[in-house]
């Protein structure tokens, strides 16, 4: 399969996905990355780290939505954000040693 192929298949995928995942209210990567990795022969670290990456991009954006309307409280916020750090950095430590 050509790149550019891929990354037509790959596109109509995720569009496919992030519609089904919206009508049916859940995330697209439960979708997507077994499409990904079973479908299409991508590595499985790779096929997540595309859904992360898109989970960040669009949680930024709805971000911005909410902080410009005053809807969001920056407190708990950054809160939240410290503690999900640091849980990443520690998860990921802990599955590098196990």
């Amino acid at each position: 399969m050509t790149p550019f192929l891929f990354t037509l298949v790959v596109l109509c995928i995720s569009m496919g996905a992030g519609l089904v995942g919206s009508l049916l209210g859940i995330g697209g990567g439960l979708i997507l990355i077994p499409v990904l990795t079973l479908g299409l022969g991508v590595d499985i670290r790779y096929a997540v780290g595309a859904s992360i990456i898109s989970v960040i991009a669009t949680s930024s954006g709805a971000a911005a939505a909410y902080v410009r309307e005053r809807m969001a409280n920056m407190r708990v916020a950054m809160f939240l954000e410290l503690a999900t750090t640091a849980g990443a950095l520690s998860g990921s430590c802990l599955s590098g040693l196990v």
